[in-house]
């Protein structure tokens, strides 16, 4: 019947083709999820390693009877869940070990922009040398901010409501500045220059709002580029 020959000259694809299309989808598949799964088990192991250095750079902080400030205000930090990396990064501007550290954490860094560093007009009486290395020291936390940036957002850029208002503002972890301002003031207290502790801290708040309002920036255009592609 002209019905039966209809249905037998159905132009489908044959089984054994379908099942291997299917084999291939799942090998390409499974290949993407192993790649996946050793890149993050690569990614848990250097964040697990700056843990540790970092507990290794705090056991040192405890041991000095002229840093116990510092202690407690790293340990702060670590309570708040600031990444280990962002920590460091801002250790190392007067601790040798954490400097090693941020050099390899910033050798490692792949496909980081910059984000945006605070010019230091507002501090007065720093040496080239010392404006140099303060520049470097806010890359260095710039890279290690953009290192874990949705953590480092959540955790560092504090998001406040008004008490009168609906509007939102927002601030850095007081923890974390603080924590940067004495070691900004330790640095050049070092090198024999003292600058009052109000203007170290109105200029770290100044530059962290502008480096990590521009990471804000960053990761809200990458969102947009995942959605629309």
């Amino acid at each position: 019947m002209s019905e039966v020959g209809g249905f037998e000259s159905f132009d489908a694809p044959a089984a054994g083709e379908a099942s291997e299309q299917s084999q291939e989808q799942f090998r390409e598949q499974a290949k993407q999820a192993q790649i996946a799964a050793r890149q993050q088990k690569k990614e848990e192991g250097k964040a697990r390693k700056n843990d540790d250095k970092l507990a290794q750079i705090i056991v040192q902080f405890l041991a000095r009877t002229d840093a116990t400030d510092l202690f407690l205000l790293i340990s702060r930090c670590v309570a708040q869940n600031i990444p280990s990396e962002l920590v460091i990064a801002v250790l190392s501007l007067i601790d040798q070990t954490a400097f090693t550290e941020m050099g390899k954490i910033a050798s490692e860094a792949e496909n980081i922009n910059a984000l945006a560093v605070a010019e230091q007009n507002s501090i007065h009486n720093l040496s080239e040398e010392q404006r140099q290395a303060i520049d470097q020291w806010l890359k260095n936390i710039g890279i290690a901010a953009a290192h874990k940036p949705h953590r480092t957002l959540e955790n560092v850029l504090i998001k406040k409501r008004a008490e009168r208002t609906d509007e939102i503002f927002k601030e850095i972890s007081p923890p974390f500045l603080q924590l940067s301002t004495f070691i900004m003031r330790n640095f050049l207290a070092m090198d024999n220059t003292q600058v009052d502790y109000e203007i170290l801290h109105d200029f770290m708040q100044s530059a962290y709002l502008k480096m990590l309002l521009d990471l804000e920036a960053f990761v809200k255009g990458q969102r947009h580029l995942e959605s629309s592609s």
